[in-house]
């Protein structure tokens, strides 16, 4: 037991040891001096964090000294992707305060997304610098900002750490960052609704949605081409045929033919019969009237016996239900077959459910508000929900939707009404049946700073965003949160209009703060 104690007391010792030593790494990962080092063979490294909206440029380098060949280490991130850019040529230009300009050109990059430069001044003095880049993933040319050319290392030195990180920073390179999926935006002031947050489900619009069920029992004929789940339908379409079951057997149907037969000879007899004494002047013609109305209902007869006779032969030699007699199913309304519970050749019972079409172009999406909400809701004209599986918000404005009605009876369980919005559904995104977050806007739009509800994270019950300060450089913001709109969330406290916030790989972030690793540095040496 000793033994052991003494072995995982010399495993922490190392540990520490390494957690605890500066280093330096290329940008390949390769060793390099420490940072005690770094002071005595070099001159600390400055950089710059520039943003465009096509591109990120981060930029390590050692300050320009007179004479002396400055490195210059660009890492170009897509902002489309936020990967690494890993193809075309980057140029670096200093422009120096009288106009002179010195510049250097990199054909591809030394590894990925990383471009390097060297630059070699003449005189010192303030300058400027320029960054562009050209290629198939980012054409794009960055203002890199001041910077300035030293007479000698000392003076280089004693200018140094002017903007250091916070000490509670946070880093995480560039390389991490593109392995990730990571991803960052701008803290901009956005027009911000307030809104009552519940959960709802999408239904059917009333009067669009037909349920076709047996008329009659028989056997189930589908439509040529057969309704497929998911198919357009036009009102009027025919999606099945049944051919009515008939009772008894060919010898009552054979003799119900020849009843029908015998009672329409008798009646054409009976006519004629009375058409002759109508010419002799013994007869009337009522009598001529009545006798002919004898013969079209024994005609009606003999033709219904017949077609049973017909249909009963056709069903015993398994041939043709949807013929004579047959009874049509027709879609009563333009829409969408989203449910068929029949197949061709089957029997089916008066009643039974047949096929289901609904007009899916626009949908109704009911939500339960708690009682104390309702007064915010009245009248409400905006609302937005998220369905699993989908990115961003559907939102309903007077542009696609509407409020259709707030209920007036409370759930005497729930303590809920149901509300009711309308919103079109072109593109058929939306299902019948889904479960919906939703917020119903109240009041007026108020503009307030915010970000996306990815950039904020609960973190021991406090809400929390990291801002990108530089381009390997994070802080954890504790914030204070104002109302949500349409997938982002306002900020009251913590953050400041220009500041980039993180919205991919927070996690990645947050795991790198616990660590108690020292950051690691070096893509210029």
């Amino acid at each position: 037991m000793q033994e052991s104690h003494f072995r995982l007391l010399a495993v922490l010792l190392a540990w520490l040891t390494f957690t605890t030593l500066p280093a330096c790494k290329g940008a390949q990962g390769e060793p390099g001096a420490t940072a005690a080092h770094a002071e005595e063979e070099g001159l600390p490294a400055e950089s710059v964090t520039r943003w465009t909206d096509k591109s990120e440029l981060f930029m390590e380098y050692e300050p320009p000294v007179v004479g002396r060949e400055g490195k210059f280490a660009a890492h170009m991130t897509s902002i489309a992707t936020f990967k690494a850019v890993t193809e075309g040529t980057m140029k670096l230009i200093v422009k120096m305060a009288d106009g002179t300009t010195l510049a250097s050109t990199a054909d591809k990059p030394s590894s990925p997304g990383i471009f390097r430069a060297l630059i070699r001044p003449t005189k010192a003095g303030k300058c400027s610098m320029i960054v562009s880049v050209q290629g198939p993933q980012v054409t794009d040319e960055i203002d890199a900002g001041p910077c300035e050319v030293f007479t000698d290392d000392a003076a280089a030195r004693a200018a140094s750490g002017k903007d250091e990180a916070p000490g509670n920073a946070i880093n995480f390179t560039k390389e991490q960052q593109w392995k990730t999926a990571f991803a960052s935006v701008e803290v901009r002031e956005r027009p911000m609704h307030a809104s009552v947050q519940t959960n709802g489900e999408t239904r059917a619009v009333a009067g669009r949605e037909a349920r076709l069920t047996a008329s009659v029992p028989g056997r189930v004929t589908l439509a040529t081409p057969a309704p497929v789940l998911g198919m357009p339908v036009r009102k009027g379409q025919i999606l099945a045929s049944i051919a009515p079951r008939l009772s008894g057997d060919r010898a009552t149907l054979d003799a119900e033919v020849q009843t029908a037969r015998a009672e329409l000879e008798a009646a054409k007899t009976q006519l004629a019969r009375a058409e002759r004494l109508l010419k002799d002047q013994a007869g009337s013609e009522r009598s001529v009237e009545e006798a002919r109305t004898q013969v079209e209902i024994a005609q009606a007869r003999m033709k219904a016996a017949t077609g049973r006779l017909g249909q009963y032969s056709a069903s015993a030699a398994g041939a043709g239900s949807a013929g004579q007699g047959a009874f049509q199913l027709r879609s009563p309304i333009d829409g969408t077959l989203v449910a068929a519970a029949v197949a061709t050749g089957e029997s089916v019972e008066e009643g039974k459910p047949m096929f289901t079409v609904i007009d899916l172009s626009s949908v109704w999406v009911e939500a339960k508000v708690f009682e104390p909400d309702i007064p915010r809701v009245e009248g409400a004209r905006s609302a937005w929900f998220h369905v699993e599986g989908y990115d961003t918000p559907f939102v309903i404005d007077e542009n696609n939707g509407k409020l259709v009605t707030v209920g007036r009876v409370v759930d005497p369980q729930s303590r809920t009404v149901p509300v009711l919005f309308e919103v079109t559904n072109p593109d058929g995104k939306l299902r019948i049946g889904q479960f919906v977050k939703l917020s119903i806007a109240t009041g007026a739009q108020v503009p307030q700073l915010a970000v996306p509800a990815a950039a904020v994270i609960e973190d021991a019950g406090r809400f929390v965003a990291y801002v990108q300060v530089t381009g390997e450089s994070f802080e954890r913001r504790q914030l204070t949160l104002g109302a949500r709109s349409q997938g982002w969330v306002g900020v009251l406290e913590g953050l400041s209009a220009g500041e980039h916030v993180v919205t991919g790989a927070a996690y990645e972030i947050k795991l790198t703060s616990t660590s108690g690793a020292i950051p690691k540095h070096g893509h210029v040496h």
